[in-house]
């Protein structure tokens, strides 16, 4: 599906986005300046967010760290405005260990928390505020977390991290070079960056990663810089009963899809992981399938003789209800991976003034002696 943009409809795109980018930089001016007041929670925020329009992991890096902070004794919550929501209500929210079938009409990224155990209470609203004083009138909560909160100045916070993706960090797509939310310049405001999917590069551009860490610095010399990659762990069908190991699926002929901010990294995934796919189609970020894009899905894989589909997960939770297929379908099973986490985790407690340390059972990542330690689990001072 070709969606590059022709000139000269692509110079005046690029324009309207560097207006878009401009106009954001005077909203943070007037936040900045106290002429817009913030609002603050009780407990302390930590946000998660980027300056391109998707693509960068967010939604898989809060769970990550969602994971750890409960890990280590953390009360948190996660709050979310709940991306493509269907609900009514002003605001919802989920107790910890909720289903994620309650969540069919919160948006997939509230849905994709409650399938991963994020054991956190989730908040959901527009105003991320408001979800944050309902999860505060009901669970004792040390910190929230702010899913895609960089732009969400309206509410203070105590630490912003940035993501950047390796492969595209400034978002090109359509044909245009840079398609942002903000300036570059807005880089200055985060308190640390992670830099994501560092493990698409191979060898012939670990340069080039070396010269985006450079301008990054330039931007923000005081922000620690932390890798993180995508791990193909396995497919998984449909209705969550059977496995299928990378090994496997490289002897198949599979059509992969997905909507997803950034689908290149998803593709190129696939394709590092030695899994072969006849054929690709893609869809917006956030696409709630149709009955009609099923059909599409089946006639493509027909018509390039595959022999199952893959998609990601959060692609399978915007699937119609009782979705069927003509042919199997697995979704990839991922893992986010944090290269010095425990460095990362010491300084987001130094920061908030908390030690947080992961218990070895519940670290995948255990193995060295630095790691074995037990949690401490101290109560982050309150205001």
């Amino acid at each position: 599906m070709n969606r590059t943009l022709q000139f000269p409809l692509s110079t005046a795109a690029q324009a309207a986005m560097n207006l878009y980018a401009a106009g954001a930089g005077v909203r943070t001016w007037l936040y900045r300046t106290g002429w817009i007041r913030q609002q603050r929670l009780g407990a302390k925020v930590v946000s998660i967010g980027n300056i391109t329009w998707g693509g960068t992991g967010k939604t898989p890096f809060t769970i990550w760290l969602a994971q750890r902070l409960s890990a280590a004794g953390i009360r948190a919550s996660i709050l979310t405005r709940g991306y493509g929501r269907t609900s009514t209500e002003p605001v919802r929210f989920f107790f910890p260990g909720a289903s994620a079938e309650d969540a069919r009409t919160d948006g997939d990224e509230v849905q994709l928390y409650l399938r991963h155990r994020v054991m956190t209470p989730v908040g959901i609203a527009d105003s991320r505020y408001d979800a944050g004083r309902t999860i505060e009138e009901r669970f004792r909560v040390d910190l929230h977390l702010l899913d895609d909160g960089f732009q969400h100045l309206s509410m203070a916070r105590d630490l912003d991290i940035m993501l950047v993706d390796a492969a595209n960090p400034w978002g090109a797509r359509w044909g245009l070079s840079r398609v942002l939310r903000e300036s570059p310049r807005a880089l200055r405001r985060a308190n640390a960056i992670v830099i994501t999917n560092c493990g698409l590069l191979g060898d012939n551009q670990r340069a080039g990663l070396d010269s985006l860490r450079k301008t990054l610095l330039r931007w923000n010399p005081q922000a620690p810089q932390f890798l993180a990659s995508t791990r193909l762990v396995g497919f998984v069908d449909q209705l969550g009963q059977k496995t299928v190991s990378v090994q496997r699926m490289q002897g198949r002929r599979a059509m992969a899809f997905c909507g997803l901010g950034n689908p290149d990294n998803f593709f190129a995934m696939l394709q590092a992981a030695g899994v072969p796919c006849v054929a690709q189609e893609q869809f917006h970020d956030h696409h709630r399938y149709q009955m009609a894009d099923l059909k599409k899905l089946e006639n493509l894989a027909q018509q390039h003789h595959a022999d199952c589909l893959i998609t990601t997960e959060k692609d399978l939770v915007n699937l119609p209800d009782a979705s069927e297929f003509d042919f199997p379908l697995y979704w990839a099973d991922t893992q986010l991976l944090v290269e010095e986490e425990h460095q990362l985790l010491r300084w987001i407690g130094e920061k908030l003034g908390v030690s947080i340390v992961i218990p070895a059972a519940a670290n995948p990542t255990a193995g060295k002696p630095e790691e074995q330690e037990i949690a401490v689990g101290t109560a982050i001072p309150s205001r």
